[in-house]
């Protein structure tokens, strides 16, 4: 359970894309192959993917990068809770509501223990909300590459541009 909770994953190995333009111009887009769903990715471990003009990405380019990558870590691990606590409030939510609502409900049945059905809804529905929790661990990725496009925007002067996911 940690290892779903926490993240584990990395981003997988750089690919460069070149971009080929008609009239001769070239691009290249830098991006990482993910080999797993991002919500096992690791915050610490969080990469961009970008383009940049020209076939190479300079010196200054991936430095920018880098210094971009490191601060929008320290931003998503600041305004994104605990993973952990996370996805343990929305099994507590939606075993709350499970557990209410159909144990209520079957009260309409004539001998029904509304505490056992109760129960057995708090759990079906507590499942539900630790998968869903899990899956919205994958924002993080949406709000670190947007944290990436926002710095890299302010300085025009790199040349470089992040390439959102969908966060879907």
């Amino acid at each position: 359970m940690a290892m779903i909770a926490f993240g584990c994953a990395g981003p997988g190995t750089l690919t460069k894309i070149p971009v080929d333009m008609p009239k001769g111009e070239k691009a290249t887009i830098i991006a990482h192959n993910q080999q797993v769903p991002d919500w096992m990715l690791a915050k610490d471990k969080l990469a961009l993917n970008y383009i940049i003009n020209g076939k190479e990405a300079s010196d200054e380019q991936l430095k920018a990068v880098a210094a971009t990558e490191k601060s929008c870590r320290i931003y998503t691990d600041t305004v994104r809770p605990n993973d952990l606590v996370a996805v343990g409030l929305e099994t507590a939510l939606y075993f709350a509501v499970g557990f209410t609502g159909i144990g209520l409900g079957s009260q309409a049945f004539i001998g029904a223990n509304s505490l056992a059905y109760g129960a057995y809804g708090g759990a079906a529905t507590g499942l539900a909300g630790t998968a869903n929790g899990i899956v919205k661990l994958g924002g993080k990725t949406y709000t670190f590459e947007n944290c990436g496009q926002t710095i890299l925007g302010m300085f025009p002067g790199y040349e470089v541009r992040v390439l959102q996911k969908s966060p879907y």
